[in-house]
């Protein structure tokens, strides 16, 4: 695993102490580098109940890191250490054991939402209940939406003239309160409670200081405020050894919160002892001449695998038509073959900014108006559990009937693992479980509309003495499954697609990155490119800068107009 490494990383690895930041360009081997310094420091670690963290920002990441562990060393992770992501860092050792303490709830907190598990709050459709999962504080206390789409919530987050909290606003902020003394909690509020726990009791800041040691930090331009200030707490109560790892550039995750300007401070504040990453390992010189002049970079990254640094062909922006974008693809695919790029799941991708880019391709509805009433979520997840059934997944399929029906049965807003518990036990394992292989196999089969599959599974579920109200909105369009449950059609055409956050960290021989005319936030990219913006001013450049730093070989950018083409080309090209 070490043979690989540069000086400048074997530097990092081996010499590199105390506090600094790694900023490393795309295709550096940062993540090859942060799993090589875990290593070293794994095999002369002396201390047996003290240990190293760590951290990354997805699941996919930190399991890459443990993947390099055990192929190329096979070394695992075990006690006194810790490998996973920040916010499960920050729930086991810090929110779930002291979270009681500053919630007010008098007991262990649970959490709900997103990546726990689903939250069906609200029992009408504007009811305020419904958007707890979707809620939280910032480090100033005030009340912000977790989500990208606004659109979601029934009301504008606009103040008020004298810059007060608009009625809908505190609506939300009761809300919140009402669930946290019941002991709720989403990801953003756990983080949010856990930095005002590291403040008001400096001993289990101390304490966690003093268990964790080493701190290592991938994926860093991600962190949020709340969350590197968590890290500065430890910090100033005897954390003395901290490394954190990104490229600010790359930080697309501003709807959660991120604050690429974070990671840039700490690299400037730990200058002295900090290292630049700026050879590229993944593309050809080409791609690296082009993709540097979307980013505040002066010169572009350097080329240095000797299979594609010298790759001949030059990076292309062309035009599609909406209505017929599959000529683009065809175009594309073509290409691939021209160069003896393979087309399969590996090497090629298609990849985009909007999901209605991938409904347009497969001719599904630009845009899902989802049939769901609020406080009837479960319906929802009976009809997705059974397209899991059919498409392979049994034991996802289990696990989303088993919790849809507790929440139907018992007119739940969530179902915990301790309430999954309690119901079991009143009847015994092995009759719970033949309770719901049963239903699922009774529900009926996932074809054709979704009305049409709530009435006949209401029926079904009346026959089997299980009495809940299976209803959609009313009026709602009546959709397929295919259309609100699409899982990996992309296959059919046996190139990978996905939206560009699908795909961050990963390397691909061919990939086609198509944009719309304005970002998901509403502003043109042609506006933001003629106004000399960068990667640094707005998160929508770093989303196409993150899709445009994926292939090795062949990169095409394709935008729907003429006047698009023409000041991307002067930008990228001049």
């Amino acid at each position: 695993m070490f043979d690989g490494l540069s000086y400048i990383q074997r530097t990092i690895v081996s010499d590199k102490n105390g506090l600094f930041a790694v900023k490393a360009c795309p295709g550096s081997g940062k993540t090859y580098t942060t799993a090589a310094r875990l290593a070293y420091k794994l095999s002369n670690w002396q201390l047996s109940n003290r240990g190293i963290a760590a951290l990354s920002f997805t699941n996919v990441a930190w399991q890459e890191i443990w993947k390099m562990l055990v192929q190329n060393l096979g070394m695992t992770i075990n006690y006194p250490h810790y490998l996973g992501t920040l916010d499960s860092f920050i729930n086991k050792f810090i929110f779930l054991p002291f979270g009681h303490l500053v919630m007010g709830c008098g007991k262990r907190p649970i959490l709900v939402g997103e990546p726990h598990g689903t939250w069906s709050g609200g029992n009408y459709d504007r009811d305020y209940d419904q958007y707890f999962d979707s809620t939280s504080f910032s480090i100033s206390g005030d009340v912000i939406p977790t989500i990208a789409d606004l659109t979601m919530f029934h009301f504008s987050w606009k103040r008020n003239k004298d810059s007060s909290e608009n009625g809908h606003v505190k609506r939300i902020r009761q809300t919140k309160e009402k669930f946290w003394r019941q002991g709720y909690a989403n990801q953003a509020d756990a983080n949010y409670f856990s930095l005002m726990i590291l403040e008001k009791y400096p001993n289990i800041a101390r304490s966690i200081a003093m268990r964790f040691p080493e701190v290592i930090i991938d994926e860093a331009q991600d962190t949020s405020e709340i969350q590197m200030r968590i890290l500065d707490k430890l910090i100033e109560n005897g954390l003395e050894d901290v490394m954190l790892v990104g490229d600010p550039d790359q930080a697309i995750y501003e709807w959660n919160n991120a604050r690429p300007d974070l990671f840039t401070d700490k690299f400037n504040i730990w200058e002295e002892n900090s290292v630049i990453l700026d050879e590229n390992r993944r593309s050809s010189q080409n791609i690296c001449n082009v993709t540097y002049k979307l980013t505040s970079r002066t010169s572009p990254s350097i080329a240095v695998t000797e299979v594609v640094k010298d790759f001949e062909h030059i990076p292309e922006i062309l035009c599609y038509e909406k209505e017929s974008i599959n000529q683009t693809l065809d175009y594309f695919i073509r290409l691939c073959d021209k160069h003896q790029v393979e087309v399969n799941q590996d090497n090629v991708a298609v990849i985009f900014r909007s999901k209605s880019i991938q409904n347009q391709i497969l001719t599904h509805p630009e845009r899902i108006e989802y049939p769901w009433q609020v406080g009837k979520y479960f319906v929802r997840d009976l009809a997705k559990g059974k397209y899991m059934s059919e498409n392979g997944d049994v034991f996802e399929a289990f696990r989303l009937i088993e919790r849809a029906l507790y929440k139907g049965i018992f007119n739940k807003n969530y179902c915990s693992s301790n309430d999954l518990d309690s119901w079991i036990s009143g009847k015994g394992f092995i009759r719970h479980r033949k309770e719901i292989l049963h239903i699922l196999r009774c529900l009926p089969s996932p074809t054709g509309s979704i009305k049409e599959w709530v009435n006949q599974a209401s029926d079904i579920l009346r026959i089997n003495n299980i009495t809940i109200r299976m209803n959609l909105k009313p009026d709602c369009t009546d959709y397929n499954f295919d259309e609100i449950f699409k899982i990996s059609a992309e296959n059919n055409y046996g190139f990978r697609m996905g939206t560009v956050h699908t795909v961050k960290g990963e390397t691909f021989d061919a990939v086609l990155l198509i944009l719309k005319e304005k970002g998901a936030q509403g502003a043109f990219y042609r506006t933001m490119l003629s106004n000399c913006l960068n990667t640094l001013d707005d998160e929508e450049l770093r989303i196409a800068y993150v899709g445009m730093t994926r292939p090795r070989k062949l990169l095409v950018i394709a935008v729907p107009s003429e006047q698009s083409r023409l000041v991307w080309e002067q930008r990228l090209q001049k």
